[in-house]
């Protein structure tokens, strides 16, 4: 995991296979990180080619926390198959999805 802050964004690259071995690894710096920034953040997704159901709850537990503490947590580059889980779960309702990071930072700004 990668973080990166960009003006008010802070950016974080997930690795790209979120099994259960990933997710102990990350889970745990991944909310801190969140947590502590308590503002905009950009999950870069673009590395991610396998998610197993343990990231998907971190993802939508970072995000539940994100909102009722004010903040905004949004998510980049999901690849095809990655994308395809997303709209079965209905993910991609409660996430704000963007194609690449560049098109997640201008949203940000405008």
């Amino acid at each position: 995991m990668k973080t990166e802050q960009i003006d008010d964004v802070l950016v974080i690259e997930l690795p790209g296979r979120l099994d259960a071995s990933a997710i102990s690894q990350v889970e745990s710096r991944f909310s801190e990180a969140i947590a502590a920034h308590n503002g905009k953040v950009l999950v870069d997704m673009s590395n991610v080619t396998f998610v197993a159901s343990l990231a998907l709850r971190m993802l939508l537990t970072n995000l539940k926390s994100s909102q009722k503490a004010g903040a905004d947590l949004r998510l980049s580059g999901l690849q095809p198959q990655i994308a395809e889980i997303f709209r079965k779960s209905k993910f991609d309702t409660l996430f704000k999805l963007y194609p690449d990071r560049d098109t997640a930072l201008g949203a940000y700004a405008a």
